[in-house]
């Protein structure tokens, strides 16, 4: 299952490799993206393509925060009329819900699952991103780009309480701390940020409820999401859920707000079954996680929230021929 990437997305990505010196040309030809259609606001990249393309041109010409510096030059006015609206949504909260109400009609490969516990909300990244895709510019990118929707709405000093990511530390000096305005974490258990909960329905003073309205009315009109939907967003949840080990058919049920066997019968109604979509997140996680060699094994089995270290061993081995240490080299 192919998961897509706005093409707006990477509309700022020439400029921002060739103002640290590089060239971005021969990568995205490399890739089969013309840069004219990075300005197309109708028109999707497949994520596998983008996750190689950025890890690819961070690692080339030596930028560790690629990511972070698309999503800083990112304006709602990139998404089109998705963008607009938005823009008019009267609270962060309702923001958000609209993201996953056009999530078809920007990109299906993120997802944002929140939190609230004694007035703090943790918001956790999801990325389901196939074939064992490199993620890091991806996870920065995604993670930052919400961060940024948090203070189009609420101003530019919004900086969340604390950011993490499960992948380890840059390399050399990075815009990390300036852009998010607080401590972030690596080697985290979860991708994803914290901030006060009350911020969730502050009110955004730009809001316009008849423009929001009419925007809206707009998007409703283009074609409807593809009936695998639930498969996307149920992959999506996964991914996001899996590094805290709470990636179970409940978990993500009570999540999409249904019960576990009606989540069930509409999996197998698209084909699919809920163990058979877990276990395809973990090979992807696994290959990603499988190449930090910082982490060990028992790390490793952990995060893709297996019993045991024998447990994820034996899995990997029956779904990969090898096992994870084979893997490694």
């Amino acid at each position: 299952m192919s998961t897509q990437v706005r093409a707006t997305a990477l509309l700022d990505l020439p400029a921002v490799v060739l103002e640290a010196g590089g060239d971005p040309y021969p990568a995205l030809r490399k890739a089969g993206i013309d840069p004219a259609v990075l300005a197309r606001a109708d028109l999707t990249i497949p994520a596998e393509t983008v996750a190689w393309l950025l890890d690819g041109l961070a690692e080339r010409h030596a930028i560790p925060d690629l990511g972070l510096r698309l999503a800083a030059r990112r304006r709602l006015a990139n998404m089109g009329v998705a963008g607009l609206v938005l823009g008019q949504q009267p609270t962060v909260r309702a923001a958000l819900a609209m993201v996953e109400r056009y999530r078809h009609l920007m990109s299906d490969s993120l997802s944002l699952h929140l939190t609230e516990i004694d007035g703090t909300a943790t918001a956790m990244l999801g990325l389901a991103i196939g074939n064992a895709a490199p993620q890091r510019q991806s996870r920065e990118l995604g993670l930052a780009a919400f961060v940024h929707l948090f203070r189009l709405l609420l101003g530019e000093q919004w900086d969340p309480a604390a950011v993490h990511f499960t992948h380890s530390p840059p390399r050399g000096a990075t815009l990390h701390r300036r852009f998010f305005g607080c401590t972030v974490e690596f080697d985290a258990v979860f991708d994803g940020f914290e901030f006060p909960a009350a911020d969730l329905d502050r009110v955004n003073p730009g809001a316009d409820a008849a423009l929001g309205s009419y925007a809206a009315a707009l998007l409703d009109a283009l074609p409807a999401q593809q009936t695998g939907a639930v498969v996307t967003t149920v992959t999506r949840l996964i991914h996001t859920l899996l590094p805290m080990g709470g990636a179970s058919l409940a978990n993500v049920a009570r999540a999409l707000g249904r019960n576990p066997r009606t989540l069930q019968r509409e999996l197998a109604a698209a084909g699919h079954d809920f163990r058979d979509l877990l276990a395809e997140a973990r090979d992807t996680l696994a290959a990603t996680l499988l190449r930090d060699p910082a982490l060990t094994i028992d790390a490793v089995a952990t995060r893709l929230g297996y019993a045991s270290s024998t447990a994820f061993i034996r899995a990997y081995r029956t779904r990969q021929g090898i096992t994870p240490g084979q893997m490694r080299g």
